[in-house]
C-alpha cells in the first residue's frame, strides 16, 4: 500500500487501491500504526476510489482493535472517493474511532482544503 507521511502538516495520505485487497490494506495499516502510533492522532487522507470490494465490517473491527488511544483533539479522516454511499460507512466509523470524524471529498486537493478549514476551527496540536 502506498502512503506518504507529511511530518510538518501532520497528515498521513494512504492509497488503499494500491494494496489490492482489504486484507493487505488491514495488514499494512496495522503495521504502520504499530510502528508509528502517533499517526492515530493525525489527520488522514485516504484515497479509496474504487474501494476494495472485499472490505468487511470485520476488517474495520480489527483496525479499531489495533488503534491507539483517542487523540487529545479531534482528528479527521477524509476519504477521497466518488462513491455516493461511502458517507454511510464514514458515519459508522465516527462511533468506532473515538475523537475521529470521517468525511468525504471528491479529490485530494479538496481533502487538504477541508483539513485546513477544520484546523482553523480547532486548536493546533
Amino acid at each position: 500500500m502506498r502512503y506518504e507521511i507529511d511530518e510538518q502538516a501532520r497528515i498521513l495520505w494512504l492509497d488503499l487501491v494500491s494494496a489490492g485487497s482489504a486484507d493487505k490494506v488491514l495488514t499494512a495499516t496495522v503495521a504502520l500504526i504499530t510502528a508509528r502510533p502517533e499517526l492515530c492522532s493525525w489527520d488522514w487522507i485516504v484515497e479509496c476510489q474504487p474501494m476494495p470490494d472485499d472490505a468487511t465490517v470485520d476488517h474495520l473491527s480489527k483496525l479499531a482493535e489495533a488503534w491507539g488511544p483517542p487523540p487529545e483533539v479531534e482528528a479527521i479522516t477524509v476519504f477521497v472517493t466518488q462513491d455516493r454511499l461511502l458517507h454511510l460507512w464514514a458515519r459508522v466509523l465516527d462511533f468506532q474511532f473515538a475523537r475521529r470524524k470521517h468525511l468525504i471529498e471528491r479529490d485530494t486537493e479538496a481533502a487538504r482544503r477541508l483539513i485546513e478549514r477544520r484546523r482553523g476551527l480547532r486548536p493546533l496540536r
